[in-house]
């Protein structure tokens, strides 16, 4: 059987000196390929079929952090060994990217290199937030809690983003259904009315005669139209995907109206849980700001540089913060108290806290006044184009008379 015909299996086997190693060998079935693993010496113990990774393309999975984390957190309080925990979790991974991520971790720390370090070599894969605790463990030796701090984190933030996105849905669907209604009247029905009425003598009211020569227009030209609405709604996936690549840091999108203050108590919520769980870590504020920088929109930024610059000055946290408008009344007084106190991580964990809260009432609040605005203005807006189209019927028929 040729190359081309066999297929790719992947093999973990154990050697005589009790080592776990992994091999991908093409073979015509399981049996064979485990065969060939046998005359080697190895005992096998799974084989299986692998797909063409040009077959899976847009279809890989990345990488599960917040599972990873809390799988690793689990085997190591378990008193699994690190290398040992890191082979079993890559071998669970049935996505190839990820078991081949882990395994070049495994190896790092094989050759000594810390965890952070194996971690951080893997650019891309695992966050830095994640990397910059658990070397912040390492040298504490509370590498578990940590992790676990960090699964907690990554939850959290992924409650607050559902949240978001699911009191965004049905005004999303709400504007998407009623565009493509306005869409269809002014694409198909208007050119039909346009070509009925061609021939009217009357002289209609100015908003129907424009109405009108639209209709006239997409008739005339329906390539042109057709084109221009794709062409739009291409722009309109880009700047969204771009938007979000980025990190929604869009210029004045605090400032929108209804939307403006829901950005802004999200990114603070963001901004003050990830604080609490770096400096809950062992390290220091004035850092923890820096890596949480990125959470807030570019006005915040320059506010936290400043606030940061006037802390390493010795001035007080929380004042540094309100005068950055960060911190309002409550986080301000709270800030105070920490640092009397010395438990900034807990303060700072419930400052993130109030804020999901005031975030939670305040989504339910845009959710309610925003619905029945969207269903009021696409019902004015179809509204508007059925009376349009129908006047100059009107006219025709009371000119009849």
């Amino acid at each position: 059987m040729s190359d081309n015909a066999q297929a790719l299996f992947e093999v973990v086997a154990v050697s005589p000196q009790g080592s776990l190693l992994t091999e991908r060998l093409r073979a015509a079935d399981a049996a064979k390929a485990s065969e060939q693993v046998r005359l080697r010496g190895l005992r096998v113990l799974s084989c299986r079929e692998m797909r063409a990774a040009s077959g899976q393309g847009w279809r890989r999975r990345r990488l599960d952090v917040g599972l990873f984390t809390d799988e690793l957190a689990a085997l190591l309080d378990a008193g699994l060994g690190m290398v040992d925990t890191l082979r079993t979790l890559a071998q669970k991974e049935r996505d190839t990217g990820a078991r081949q991520a882990l395994e070049a971790v495994t190896r790092d720390v094989i050759e000594g290199q810390a965890l952070s370090a194996a971690l951080s070599n893997r650019g891309g894969v695992f966050p830095t937030l994640l990397v910059a605790s658990v070397s912040a463990s390492e040298q504490t030796g509370d590498l578990v809690s940590a992790l676990r701090r960090f699964s907690t984190h990554l939850e959290s933030m992924r409650m607050l983003r559902g949240k978001l996105v699911g009191a965004a849905i049905y005004p999303a669907l709400l504007l998407a259904v009623g565009s493509l209604v306005v869409l269809f009247l002014l694409g198909v029905v208007v050119p039909r009315f346009a070509v009925l009425l061609e021939g009217a003598s009357k002289k209609l009211p100015l908003a129907s005669q424009l109405l009108l020569g639209w209709g006239k227009s997409v008739a005339a030209h329906p390539v042109i139209f057709v084109t221009g609405f794709v062409a739009v709604v291409l722009l309109i996936a880009f700047g969204l995907l771009r938007a979000a690549r980025s990190g929604w840091q869009i210029p004045g999108l605090q400032r929108a109206w209804l939307i403006g203050r829901l950005v802004r108590l999200f990114r603070h919520a963001q901004f003050y849980r990830t604080t609490s769980m770096l400096v809950q870590g062992g390290i220091p504020v004035l850092r923890a700001f820096e890596m949480s920088r990125r959470l807030l929109a570019e006005e915040d930024q320059l506010g936290l540089d400043g606030a940061r610059r006037q802390i390493a000055e010795g001035r007080p946290i929380g004042p540094a913060l309100a005068q950055a408008q960060i911190a309002d009344t409550v986080a301000l007084r709270m800030l105070e108290v920490a640092q009397k106190t010395g438990r900034l991580a807990d303060v700072l964990a419930r400052i993130a806290t109030f804020q999901e809260q005031e975030l939670s009432r305040a989504i339910d609040l845009t959710a309610r006044l925003v619905e029945p605005l969207l269903m009021i203005f696409i019902g004015l807006v179809i509204g508007a184009i059925v009376v349009l189209m129908y006047m100059p019927i009107f006219d025709l028929a009371t000119s009849l008379q």
